[in-house]
């Protein structure tokens, strides 16, 4: 009788324990930029993008350029939603596009952002769905 009491027992307890997931407490926080232009999405390379936070006063600065698919990525330690801008061309930029990415533990978060021409008259971005 105590051999088929302690059989389910054991069997419950190591299914308790084995299906606990242990928390990772330094997760990463991976995002990958896909720039592409507006009027038919293809991707474009060798354009400037950058990551910044919109709170005054913080230092989140990132800067790279895409390659032939028109990705770049950047990893940030912490969890945030950070503002995302793609450039081409220089003062004034020729095409701009935003967007803003909010990141998660431990996936790489993709985001598209659309290039469409820059007039630099109308300052600001148009911002990307």
């Amino acid at each position: 009788m105590k051999k088929t009491f302690l059989i389910p027992l054991i069997s419950l307890f190591l299914a308790v324990s084995l299906s606990c997931e242990k928390e990772d407490l330094d997760p990463d926080y991976p995002f990958t930029v896909v720039v592409k232009t507006y009027n038919d999405s293809i991707a474009v390379n060798n354009v400037k993008v950058e990551v910044f936070t919109p709170v005054q006063g913080n230092t989140v600065e990132m800067v790279g350029f895409t390659n032939e698919e028109g990705k770049v990525s950047f990893d940030y330690g912490l969890e945030a939603v950070l503002l995302v801008r793609a450039t081409r061309g220089q003062n004034p930029f020729t095409y701009m596009g935003c967007a803003d990415v909010r990141l998660e533990p431990n996936k790489n978060v993709v985001k598209n952002i659309y290039l469409q021409p820059y007039d630099p008259n109308v300052p600001g971005c148009v911002y990307s769905p």
